[in-house]
Order: structure tokens, then C-alpha cells, then sequence
């Protein structure tokens, strides 16, 4: 196992939120509200381990080759635009994190969401159902458009839980040792807990049962040549049997707020100051003294860009 891997694999919950806009909003403009806004807002909450935010172009449905019983397409309108990926290392993290802001900031907080969502589901992984099963990419944490082709597989469930959670950690491992793939992540959702979300203060927009997945596998590949592989490995397993919807959705660009429990600097001051600062080799707006002066004891060490920092 890579260094990379081993790392991610330490958090043992995660919060996984997936959704759309209205539609009479422009979506550059909610890309930005989510990289520049609320993303950076979250990277200040306690307890966080990991937090990534990905957004992604329509559905790639002939990404893999066809495979008998499996539905590899989606309407327009019912495709995801975004992802937000907080992990916590164990119960207290996720308690901490609960517990702030105070409920009147954190109506704030989330406030805009009536604004800007139309609907969004929040699934949680718990365990070992969140594996980093390869790394290669050599990217801790990611900032901006991806490097190589990246996609995130969603998937639905035609089979019990447990078979079609064996089903697909088995793929999980075959498609891990294919020569092309640089990353592979597997996440097996639990059922939305709504109750759960509205005392965590979050409005209720969760997709209805039959539009909910129920994993998800976060992929980075060397070339997209790389699918064919994917494809035959997945009839191997017998994917057809288990799985009744995948859906491939291009990955166009990753932010990382948080890593190993500490911000980024993406995290503190935003993506747009950090394509600037990066740039123009502005290493003094990295400086520790100055972010904590900026944004308080979130800051105290500066930013963390790589595990070995």
C-alpha cells in the first residue's frame, strides 16, 4: 500500500453530500459559490480530517464497454454536479464538528442552501466500507483541474447489502491491480439518515429512494485506454448480476481544504488566492504568522500541502 493510501485510510467516517442546482442558476456561478464560499467556511469547522470537493461534467456512458443488465446512462436532469468529501478519524472528530458553529452562525452557514440547491443527498461511510485500496497519483491534495482522466462511478444496487458490497470490493481489488489505474477509492454508502442531517442543521433536499446510489469509486487513470481493462475485469465479477445502474461522471476539477486535520491553504484563503500565490511564487502569503494572524488559531502552524509537513 502507498504511503498516500495508507494516510487516507486512517479517517473511519466520512460524510459524502452529492447534488445538484436549480436550475435557473448559473452554473459557473454555484461552482465558484462552492470552491470560494462554503468550502472554505467548512475547512474552519473542528474534527476534520480530510475534505475534498469535486465537481464534475455529465454523465460518460460509454466511458466502459456495455455489460448485459447494467444502465449506464442518465437523463440530463437527473445528473450529479458536485461532491463534497469530509472524513473524520472516529466519533469524537464528527462530535466536535456537530457541536460548531454555534447554532445561530450555523444557520449562516447553511443558509444559502435553499438559495442554491435543488436537491442534494448526504450518505455517510463508516469503517472500512471507505477504502483507498492504490495511490500512485503522488498528489496529497489536489487543487484545480485534474492532471489525468478521473471519474467518479456511482452506482446502484439490484442485490441484497451484502452481495452487492462483496461484488464490489471484489472489483474494487481487481480494478486496483490493473496496470493504468493511479488511484482507487471505494465507498459503500449507508442509507441516508435525513433525521440525522436536520439536527446537524442542514436542510432536507435528499433525492427520493429510486435516485440514490449506493456506492461510489473514485478513479484516476493513467489514460482513458485504461477503460477497456476496467470493463472486461468488471464482467469477470459478474457486475451484471449485482449492480443495475453506473454511472461515470468526468471529474473536471478536485479542491482539498482540509489534509491529515489541519487546512490547506485553499482551505484558509480560497482557491483564486491560491492560483495567484502559486503563480507568482508569493511564498510570503504562505507564512504561518500571517495566516494565523488572518484567520486565528485554525491557522497555527500554516498550511499543510503534503503529508510530510
Amino acid at each position: 500500500m502507498s504511503t498516500l493510501a495508507d494516510f487516507e485510510n486512517r479517517p473511519q467516517l466520512a460524510r459524502i453530500t452529492c447534488g445538484w442546482k436549480k436550475a435557473e442558476l448559473p452554473l459557473d456561478w454555484v461552482r465558484r459559490y462552492w470552491r470560494d464560499v462554503h468550502s472554505p467556511v467548512i475547512a474552519r469547522r473542528p474534527g476534520i480530517w480530510d475534505y475534498r470537493h469535486s465537481q464534475f461534467d455529465p454523465v460518460r456512458d460509454d466511458l466502459l464497454q456495455p455489460i448485459e443488465g447494467i444502465e449506464f446512462s442518465c437523463p440530463a436532469h437527473q445528473q450529479l454536479m458536485w461532491l463534497s468529501d469530509v472524513r473524520y478519524l472516529d466519533d469524537d472528530a464528527l462530535a466536535a464538528w456537530d457541536a460548531a458553529p454555534s447554532p445561530e452562525v450555523k444557520g449562516h452557514l447553511f443558509g444559502d442552501i435553499e438559495l442554491i440547491v435543488d436537491e442534494s443527498t448526504t450518505y455517510r461511510t463508516l469503517g472500512d466500507n471507505a477504502h483507498t485500496y492504490v495511490d500512485e497519483t503522488g498528489i496529497a491534495t489536489p487543487q484545480g483541474p485534474v492532471p489525468s482522466p478521473s471519474y467518479g462511478i456511482f452506482l446502484r444496487s439490484r442485490a441484497d447489502e451484502a452481495s452487492f458490497r462483496a461484488c464490489l470490493r471484489e472489483l474494487a481489488a481487481r480494478w486496483a491491480a490493473v496496470s493504468g489505474v493511479l488511484r482507487l477509492r471505494l465507498n459503500l454508502f449507508e442509507a441516508p439518515d435525513m433525521e440525522a442531517e436536520r439536527r446537524a442543521g442542514y436542510p432536507i433536499k435528499t433525492h427520493p429512494p429510486e435516485r440514490q446510489y449506493q456506492a461510489w469509486v473514485d478513479i484516476v487513470l493513467a489514460s482513458e485506454s485504461v477503460a477497456a481493462d476496467l470493463s472486461a475485469a468488471a464482467r469477470e465479477c459478474g457486475l451484471g448480476t449485482h449492480v443495475h445502474t453506473l454511472h461515470s461522471y468526468p471529474v473536471r476539477v478536485v479542491y482539498t481544504s482540509n489534509y491529515g486535520g489541519r487546512p490547506t491553504l485553499v482551505g484558509l484563503r480560497g482557491y483564486a488566492a491560491y492560483e495567484a500565490i502559486t503563480a507568482l511564487g508569493a511564498d510570503n502569503q504562505r507564512q504561518p504568522s500571517l495566516l494565523e494572524w488572518m484567520n486565528g488559531p485554525v491557522a497555527a502552524g500554516g498550511p499543510v500541502e503534503d503529508p510530510a509537513e
